[in-house]
């Protein structure tokens, strides 16, 4: 994983002047942060997910995601909007956005193998 002297765009003081250090995100929380993006992309619980990071040798990330695929519960009539195949893809695109808004590193590849199902139970209306 790479690091940014200064900041992405120098870090200034209040002074005015920049200030001399290295910022770094380690791969732990690359990682933590790709599978909180990732649960809340596929709609599963965060602890139901792995990921892996790895710099893609061009200096971005790539990210490979393992987790369940949610389905409605069966007799409810909640047959999903989309495919699966659409939704997947959907979803690769949000986890690449927001690991990089949180991040501010680039995401070139983001690839998802669903290894089991989940059913969705609707929340309770109270």
């Amino acid at each position: 994983m790479t690091s940014e002297p200064n900041g992405p765009a120098g870090s200034v003081g209040s002074a005015g002047r920049p200030v001399p250090g290295w910022d770094r995100i380690a791969a732990p929380a690359l990682v933590h942060t790709a599978q909180a993006a990732a649960a809340e992309a596929l709609h599963v619980p965060v602890r139901e997910v792995r990921a892996r990071v790895a710099d893609d040798g061009r200096g971005a990330l790539a990210i490979e995601v393992r987790g369940p695929l949610a389905l409605p519960q069966l007799g409810s009539h909640g047959v999903p909007d989309e495919p699966v195949l659409a939704r997947t893809h959907r979803a690769r695109g949000v986890i690449a956005e927001r690991v990089h808004t949180v991040t501010g590193r680039h995401v070139s590849r983001v690839s998802v193998v669903f290894t089991s199902s989940i059913v969705e139970v609707p929340g309770r209306v109270r």
